[in-house]
Order: structure tokens, then C-alpha cells, then sequence
């Protein structure tokens, strides 16, 4: 018998007895053509097939980090694919990933690593992957995804307990032991730092884990220039010193960044992946960064734009409704009342201002939301004076060199400011004055 040591990946339909018997030809229909995108996925990633039962398939690859990629591939896909499906017609996955010695006996793989993958897809929530520690160990500094430390859990027909980690998707909840209180996971991220792992864990009573990290949180705080303080119960970003020049670096030089860890790696990779229509690869690199707990808002506007385009505004306000509750920052905030309309959206744009009256992007958006386009032969001189009022600040922030650190892109600020200077410019030529109006009442 050959023996060789593999990744095995597990991956079984959530509740398929009950899709196939509410609709069995639909369900197989479904399960058909989803298999053959998974097993391109898997193709893709230089692994196999190697099993098949029902809903149940058992994949191999040389390297985990690669069967970790065609989980996540196949993961973001069926989230995709289910958007436009109704709630009890979904199709989801639970996957299992391992590493260990198999044996190989006519194609098919037998042993240890075998079965702990089946069992760590039973520990994965629906459109959730879960991996063993050693699987873990192995991705840790190459995958930029949200990992969750479980871990030892007792699983069926396996002697000893396992260590497991997940990654959670958007939307997918995580599954704790009935023993155990609910962990509330506001952010988790595996980074390499000075050639060590380095794993944070962030959860409702602030840093439960960490092992061993080279330098202190407070080190790098320091190190990444945040532009404000870091929300209670959020991790210290890594940053290069000048993260603004590492991205205009990025862009002159071109081509895409190998497993970034950084906003502007993240950013730039994310920016390639969608001028090649890549929306998955870009969704990935955009929640990555959303969740570092920056202030940069130039990122957060084209996620909510990919995500409003694929997903529809209403997912576009509940992901960054999560956002901003899990990671609050005044960007995520602004991005957040965006995915309002009308009144609301001035009411929640007012009372950001009021909250934090030195944000300069968020005038931006209040000359926006009175201005003629907005409002079109609606607009009044009140409409005119709150505009350039707002305009006013916006520019001041400008001229006071407050603006440009909001922005990863210096040319997306550079086009805001030119778009403020003609549209100030236009308004105090009108003759109207803002000197009798409190300006920033909803």
C-alpha cells in the first residue's frame, strides 16, 4: 500500500435530506451543476476528487494552503450563488480540511486525515470551513482570512480530541459547545510578523489569545500611524510607516501583491481583481481590509459599491451595519449612512457631523445630499447655503492638510477636492450667503 502525507478536504451539503424532499429533481439539478464548479475549484488548485457519496465529496491536495484557497473559492461562490436564492432552497456547504499520512488504495485515500476532515465538517457552520490545528499552522501566514481558534473539541469515533480553527464567512455564525458562552468574535487575523505567527483573537471582553507576538501591541499601534484611536476590542493594524507612498508605489509598479497582509497591499490587490472582473478575489481583499479598523474611507467606498452591485443596497447597509458595530470607525460610520436615502441619510450625516465635527469627508457628502444633482429643480436657497457651507469645511480641512490621510488613493482626494473647489466656486458666484443659516440641522 502507498502511504504519502496530504490535505484532505471534506465538504457535505447542509440539510440535504430535506432539500431532496421538498424538491428532489430541482435539489440534484443544483447539486449537479455546483459540482462541476467545485470540482474546477479544485482543479484549479492542483487537487482531486477522490469520493463521492450523495451530497458528501472528499478532495486531496499536495498542499493545504491550497485546499485552504479552494474552500474559500468554493465557499465565496455558493454565497454568491445563494443570494438569489430563497431561504429553504439554499444550498450550503460545511467543509472540513486536514493534513496527515494517507493510504492510497485504487484511488481512493484511507486513514486518520481522512476522518478528521469528515469530523471537522461537522464542526463548520453552514457556509463555514473548519481546520485542523495542523492545517491552521500551515496557512496561517500565507491566507489573509478571519481565523477562530475553537479550540479542542471531542468528535465522533476519533479517540482524542482536536484542536480546530474556522474561518467564517459573511454571514455565517459561529458554533461554540453548549458548555460554553456564546464568543461574540469582533476580530480575528493571522499575520507574520518578523517571521513569527502571530495570532489575536478578539472577542465581547477585548484580547483573549495571542502567542507570543515579537513586538507589543502598543509597538505596533505606534508603527501603523492610525489616524484615531483604536475602538475597544479591536486589534492594532499592521501598517507600513508611510502606508500612502507603499500604495503609489504599488500602483506605479503594478501587478498583484502575493497574499498581502496590509492595507496597501489589500487595496491594491483588490482594485487589479476588479478591473479584471475577479469579484470574488476583490470581495475577499475588501472585507479583509474593512476589518482592519482603519480610517482610510476611500476602500470602504468601492466595497460598498462592489457589494451594492452584486448584492443589492440592503445587504451593502446590513454588512456595513456589522461593521461598524464590530470594527467602528468613522469611516465605516459614514460608509454605513450611505447606504441610506433621503432624509434618513441627512438626519444620520448630521449627526455625524455633530458627533465628530473635524471629519472632513463626511461634509463632502452633506454638500452632496443638497446639491442640485441630488436634488435636481427641487433644490432651494437653504439647499445652496448648507452646500457650500459644507464645502466650505471640506475645503478648510483641506487647505489645513486634515483631508488627505483619509485616503489610501491621493487621486480619488485629489478628485474630491477639484470637484469641491467647482462646485464652491459656482455656488458663491449665485451671490447666495450661508452667514444667516445654523447650517447643519436634518
Amino acid at each position: 500500500m502507498k502511504r504519502k502525507v496530504a490535505a484532505i478536504l471534506a465538504a457535505d451539503i447542509v440539510g440535504f435530506s430535506r432539500l431532496i424532499a421538498e424538491d428532489e429533481d430541482g435539489t440534484l439539478q443544483q447539486l449537479a451543476a455546483y459540482r462541476n464548479v467545485l470540482d474546477d475549484f479544485v482543479a484549479h488548485h492542483r487537487g482531486r476528487v477522490f469520493n463521492t457519496a450523495g451530497d458528501s465529496i472528499m478532495c486531496e491536495f499536495d498542499s493545504a494552503v491550497e485546499a485552504t484557497r479552494a474552500a474559500i473559492d468554493i465557499q465565496d461562490y455558493m454565497r454568491a450563488q445563494n443570494l438569489t436564492s430563497a431561504q429553504n432552497k439554499r444550498l450550503q456547504f460545511r467543509i472540513g480540511i486536514s493534513v496527515g499520512e494517507v493510504v492510497e488504495r485504487q484511488n481512493d485515500l484511507l486513514g486518520m486525515a481522512v476522518n478528521i476532515a469528515a469530523r471537522l465538517e461537522t464542526l463548520a457552520s453552514p457556509g463555514g470551513i473548519c481546520l485542523s490545528r495542523a492545517v491552521h499552522e500551515a496557512v496561517c501566514g500565507h491566507i489573509a482570512v478571519p481565523f477562530v481558534d475553537i479550540g479542542e473539541r471531542q468528535v465522533k469515533n476519533i479517540p482524542f480530541p482536536v484542536h480546530a480553527f474556522t474561518i467564517v464567512g459573511p454571514g455565517a455564525e459561529i458554533l461554540s459547545e453548549p458548555q460554553r458562552s456564546p464568543l461574540r468574535i469582533l476580530a480575528m487575523s493571522s499575520l507574520t510578523i518578523a517571521g513569527a505567527c502571530l495570532i489575536v483573537l478578539i472577542g465581547s471582553g477585548g484580547l483573549v489569545s495571542h502567542d507570543q507576538p515579537s513586538r507589543s501591541m502598543e509597538q505596533l499601534t505606534a508603527e501603523a500611524g492610525v489616524l484615531s484611536p483604536i475602538p475597544p476590542g479591536a486589534r492594532a493594524p499592521l501598517l507600513p510607516a508611510d502606508p500612502i507612498g507603499v500604495f503609489s508605489g504599488l500602483v506605479q509598479r503594478g501587478g498583484q501583491v502575493d497574499d498581502p497582509h496590509s492595507a496597501p497591499g489589500l487595496y491594491h490587490n483588490a482594485l487589479l481583481f476588479e478591473a479584471k472582473g475577479e469579484s470574488i478575489g476583490a470581495h475577499r481583499a475588501y472585507y479583509t481590509l474593512a476589518r482592519m479598523g482603519l480610517e482610510f474611507v476611500d476602500p470602504h467606498l468601492r466595497y460598498a459599491a462592489l457589494v451594492r452591485a452584486h448584492e443589492g443596497r440592503f445587504i451593502a447597509r446590513q454588512v456595513y451595519g456589522e461593521l461598524n458595530e464590530d470594527m467602528p470607525t468613522r469611516a465605516t460610520a459614514l460608509v454605513h449612512i450611505l447606504q441610506f436615502d433621503g432624509a434618513e441619510r441627512k438626519a444620520r450625516l448630521n449627526a455625524l457631523i455633530e458627533k465628530h465635527p473635524d471629519y472632513a469627508p463626511a461634509y463632502f457628502f452633506l454638500a452632496e445630499e443638497h446639491s442640485e444633482d441630488r436634488v435636481g429643480s427641487l433644490q432651494t436657497a437653504q439647499d445652496r447655503r448648507v452646500e457650500q457651507a459644507a464645502l466650505a469645511e471640506f475645503l478648510k480641512a483641506h487647505d489645513e492638510g486634515r483631508l488627505m490621510p483619509f485616503f489610501l488613493d491621493q487621486s480619488v482626494a485629489a478628485d474630491w477636492v477639484d470637484r469641491a473647489y467647482s462646485r464652491h466656486a459656482r455656488l458663491t458666484l449665485s451671490g447666495e450667503s450661508v452667514s444667516a443659516l445654523p447650517v447643519f440641522e436634518p
